[in-house]
């Protein structure tokens, strides 16, 4: 045994703004191994899960040319 103090276990980190959010059910190939990887991201960050899929999927869509609506019309 050593004498080195334990980590500390981080809990859920709080939200600095109230998001609304709307489920996206989806299923993804079980190869590309998202969940796991989602995982190991949200202990890494302390990102979750659903912010990850938002801001990968809001990336993608922008850079695909469908960028998000603006309040100005």
């Amino acid at each position: 045994m050593t004498d080195e103090p334990k980590p500390k276990r981080r809990g859920r980190p709080k939200k600095e703004e109230n998001v609304r959010m709307r489920p996206l059910n989806v299923e993804v190939p079980e190869d590309l191994q998202l969940h796991r990887r989602g995982t190991l991201c949200k202990l890494d960050t302390g990102m979750s899960l659903k912010e990850q899929v938002a801001a990968a999927y809001d990336e993608w869509l922008t850079r695909k040319g469908y960028s998000k609506p603006t309040d100005e019309t």
